[in-house]
């Protein structure tokens, strides 16, 4: 599972693999890796309760196979494996995620305390928790994006081939809807005559404005762009300055984007 989360001690975003979860709705926290530590984020600003603002957004939802699940009778009451060993004041009733975290005491209490862990000399050092696809090209900084238009030709001379988003909502075999839009995945193909086909594939869409041509055009693109900028991405069909939401042409914005080239 792969998130976007802000960190209000430095006012960035960052991208993490999640670890773990723990508690759920109100309470729930999930623990990243920052920087060169790990520590339990908050997944809502509890500074505004009436409008509670979400500070982790999901990229990709899967979850590590290897994960466990465990949880107390009560919110109210903490895991069997841990009664008596924390205060009243730690909200602790449910926990999702790596076994071998969960199983070490010591390292569980000091994350629950809202302890920062170094993963230097920690359990954490040298594990390798990244779940990014094979043969796919991502962009996270500017660098990546500038070195895809370059490898790109900058779109120039291509057309949308097609689209496809995928939500995440479904019906299931009972026609019982489940209306979370948990994988919010735009794939694009782009023909282009001065590269091979590219497919794009974002993650954690946050917006798509789509224009097709009117039938008096073509749908050629002569120039797109590509910025990254608190750890989202914004993509659009033209050149243009910044993220720019007021742009009429085709953009998407989005948590992560990840591109490769592709045979015919």
């Amino acid at each position: 599972m792969r998130v976007r989360a802000y960190d209000s001690d430095s006012n960035a975003y960052f991208k993490s693999e999640v670890l773990a979860r723990i508690n759920m709705g109100w309470y729930e926290k999930q623990l990243l890796i920052h920087g060169a530590y790990v520590k339990f984020f908050d997944c809502l600003d509890k500074s505004t309760p009436t409008a509670a603002e979400v500070l982790i957004h999901t990229i990709v939802p899967d979850v590590s196979g290897e994960w466990i699940y465990q949880r107390s009778d009560s919110v109210d009451e903490h895991p069997v494996e841990f009664t008596g060993l924390l205060g009243d004041e730690v909200r602790f009733f449910a926990y999702c995620g790596y076994p071998w975290i969960f199983e070490d005491k010591p390292l569980m209490l000091r994350l629950l305390s809202g302890e920062s862990v170094a993963l230097k000399g920690s359990v954490f050092e040298g594990k390798t928790f990244d779940a990014r696809s094979s043969g796919w090209n991502y962009v996270e900084t500017q660098e990546d994006a500038d070195g895809f238009l370059c490898q790109a030709y900058s779109f120039h001379d291509s057309v949308l081939n097609n689209l496809h988003y995928i939500s995440g909502s479904y019906m299931d075999e009972k026609n019982s809807l489940h209306p979370l839009d948990l994988i919010r995945q735009i794939t694009m193909r782009i023909d282009s005559e001065w590269c091979k086909p590219i497919e794009m594939v974002f993650e954690g869409v946050t917006a798509l404005n789509l224009r097709p041509a009117s039938d008096n055009q073509d749908s050629i693109v002569f120039e797109a762009s590509l910025f990254v900028k608190d750890a989202c991405v914004f993509f659009c069909d033209e050149k243009v300055d910044d993220f720019d939401e007021a742009y009429t042409g085709t953009w998407v914005k989005a948590y992560g984007l990840r591109w490769r080239f592709i045979n015919k």
